[in-house]
């Protein structure tokens, strides 16, 4: 009898134990991290002018929430995936605070997220906006503030160059660190002086627009190449793609006034968007 029971109690435990459910496997966001959009550059993707906030990184991270396949590393309808921003952006930054300041931090998370074990919280895409700093003021200064202009030229031609080569130096040690499966952004930049209070100069938009994409304001400066240029250049040659914004935003996109930079937040959506479509092609 006691063995005959105690082969009925064995019986009804194995029965109960194949007829119950399984436990539920523990979702992706259970044991992974989530994949990181990390920011580079100026007061720009630091969100200056967005007002309400965000800014343009934070809300490129909302459209790739929604959109976007980490496997394919491209930007997708279908796709969905929680992504943490990392914003690095700082006012005021330029190639050369960029590269000082911003870079180190930025290849240390790139390294450390792609060197742990876990495959799905590397770093996937990178946004780099910079160089409007090394440009605008020692512009403005030399073509449009100071009494004689005999210093434009000279000093559009130093400010590019120089800014072109950081760009490079930029793009190159992002690219490198964060390799072929990391998605590399960078931005190239509108011309806001037309809604802005220096436009009362009558050379402030014609010189904005060579510096920007080349061009020649008679008896001022004639631009080859001009920032732009120089920032596809360096994307050409790193294998950066570029989101174009040069001619993307409206002045009602612009905060305008004595603000002669930055995008409101309808702009900071439209470059979120921009961005999007880039890493959609």
């Amino acid at each position: 009898m006691r063995g005959l029971a105690t082969g009925c109690i064995l019986a009804v435990v194995l029965v109960a134990g194949a007829v119950a459910p399984a436990a539920a496997a523990p979702g992706r966001s259970e044991v992974h991290g989530s994949p990181v959009l990390l920011a580079l550059g100026d007061s720009v993707p630091a969100g200056q002018g967005a007002v309400p906030p965000p800014g343009y990184p934070e809300r490129l991270g909302a459209l790739l929430e929604n959109g976007y396949d980490p496997a394919a590393d491209k930007a997708d309808p279908d796709g969905s995936v929680d992504f943490d921003v990392v914003n690095l952006a700082v006012r005021g930054a330029t190639t050369a605070t960029l590269i000082r300041d911003q870079l180190p931090a930025a290849i240390q998370l790139i390294r450390e997220r792609r060197s742990d074990r876990d495959p799905y919280n590397d770093v996937e895409v990178v946004t780099v906006t910079i160089g409007g700093n090394d440009v605008f003021q020692p512009v403005v200064a030399a073509c449009l503030s100071a009494p004689s202009t005999v210093a434009c030229q000279p000093t559009v031609d130093f400010v590019l160059a120089a800014t072109g080569t950081g760009v490079t130096a930029i793009l190159g040690q992002v690219t490198a660190a964060a390799g072929r499966r990391t998605e590399v952004v960078v931005t190239t930049y509108y011309n806001p002086i037309g809604s802005c209070a220096l436009s009362a100069h009558p050379a402030a938009v014609p010189v904005a627009d060579a510096v920007l994409e080349g061009g020649t304001v008679p008896g001022l400066v004639s631009v080859a190449d001009g920032l732009n240029d120089r920032i596809r250049r360096a994307a050409a040659a790193t294998g950066a793609q570029v989101a174009e914004l040069y001619g993307a935003l409206d002045p009602a996109d612009l905060v305008g006034g004595l603000d002669c930079l930055h995008p409101d937040a309808s702009g900071h959506q439209r470059i979120a968007e921009e961005a999007y479509d880039t890493l959609a092609r």
